[in-house]
């Protein structure tokens, strides 16, 4: 067993010393490093020194994951070339591990198009020894990251043997892999779309105009063995989903997944959250419509919105769903309808919903963990292109969110 497969808590000074006693070799998801990526030698060393871990974690995501293992000597054979096997335990002396997760975190950042997300950072202390620091990089699920420090544009994956640079076949094969990805979403997410104004609903709604809301990772996974685990304590499910515009009242598993409801008389009213075992989620529910002013609010969907999509993060956290995501928003029944701001900053539009179903292009999202009201406004702007608007009227110039008080 690697590892990889170890949970962090069970990789302590005991299993170092295991490593070294029983030479384990590196392999495809574990590297041992004598030193951190260098900060103070000379600026070729030095960004040489931060390149090579950029290579390796890079290579990590692009593969199946893996260890990276800091403070551990490697032998070398006869003609002085490192072995891959543990020679000593050697620990990082003097290191303040706060700040260089800090320092490494930023490189990732600045140094990885697009971005890593679950990068872990485990200090192992050793007694009287110098702790060591293991950095664990998840398989990511765009297999397709690119090193970008200082002028480097190359992409890693990982062998067997080590580290490999993917050639152009390669990197095709992975940007095909993510487009397949994202057409399979856009396919399932257009036929919700269908069954949703079909009325084929988990729930009784009215036949009224609905906002049809979709959350997904473009990647799939089973994240319902984590989600059976954390429903196991019934008065966490509120906290962990919630129907959008209204209090969940009632859940229950069906064939997709699970979902949570409200129980209104009025079943135009009625409002559902779905998710799916892959992790996405589906919520619906009934528009008001403003018969004296013609139209639906705009300001109503968005806070619908926002709150379902912040929730459905920290639910993604906890089953360990990591980005990309996709992002779409569909609303049925408006043809006619104006899109309506209120008194907020600007007067209302006379243009109108020229199609009974508006199916608002899918944004996709780098960051599934990046604030719901930023990751949200491209598809809030391109909702209120639909009625005839610009953008959003609920944003400033500079992106901020700004609701009328």
């Amino acid at each position: 067993m690697s590892s990889y497969d170890l949970p962090l808590s069970r990789i302590d000074a005991a299993y170092l010393d295991s490593l070294r006693a029983d030479a384990v070799a590196e392999g495809r998801q574990l590297e041992y490093k004598e030193q951190l990526p260098a900060e103070n030698d000379d600026e070729p060393k030095r960004d040489e020194s931060k390149r090579e871990f950029l290579r390796d974690v890079t290579s990590f995501a692009n593969s199946v994951g893996g260890d990276l293992l800091y403070g551990v000597r490697e032998a070398r054979d006869g003609a002085g070339v490192h072995t891959g096997i543990p020679e000593a335990i050697v620990g990082l002396p003097g290191v303040n591990f706060d700040q260089e997760k800090l320092r490494l975190e930023s490189l990732l950042l600045n140094g990885v198009d697009p971005r890593i997300s679950g990068v872990l950072f485990h200090p192992i202390t050793r007694g009287a020894g110098s702790p060591c620091l293991l950095v664990r990089i998840p398989q990511s699920p765009m297999r397709l990251h690119m090193v970008t420090y200082k002028g480097m544009y190359r992409f890693y994956g990982r062998g067997a043997s080590g580290r490999f640079q993917l050639d152009v076949r390669q990197i095709r094969l992975g940007f095909l892999e993510i487009e397949t990805a994202q057409e399979r979403v856009r396919r399932f997410r257009l036929e919700r779309v269908a069954r949703v104004v079909a009325g084929e609903t988990p729930i009784q709604m009215g036949e009224g105009a609905k906002v049809i809301f979709h959350a997904f990772p473009i990647m799939s996974l089973d994240v319902w063995p984590a989600f059976l685990k954390a429903v196991e304590d019934p008065s966490q499910i509120p906290n962990l989903l919630a129907p959008m515009g209204g209090d969940p009242s009632n859940w229950r598993y069906n064939l997709d997944g699970f979902v949570v409801h409200t129980t209104r008389s009025d079943v135009s009213r009625q409002t559902y959250i779905q998710l799916f075992r892959d992790g996405g989620v589906e919520a619906a529910g009934g528009i008001y419509f403003d018969e004296h002013r013609g139209g639906l609010h705009g300001l109503h969907i968005e806070k619908g919105a926002i709150p379902v999509l912040t929730r459905t993060q920290r639910l993604w956290k906890l089953l360990g769903v990591t980005g990309p995501i996709v992002l779409a928003l569909a609303l049925s029944g408006v043809k006619g309808w104006k899109m309506l701001a209120g008194s907020w900053g600007t007067s209302d539009r006379e243009e109108t919903f020229d199609s009974n179903l508006a199916i608002i292009p899918e944004v996709v999202v780098q960051d599934e963990s990046a604030p719901a009201e930023q990751a949200l406004r491209p598809l809030f702007d391109l909702a209120w292109n639909a009625g005839g608007w610009p953008w959003s009227p609920f944003y400033t110039s500079t992106g901020q969110r700004q609701e009328p008080r």
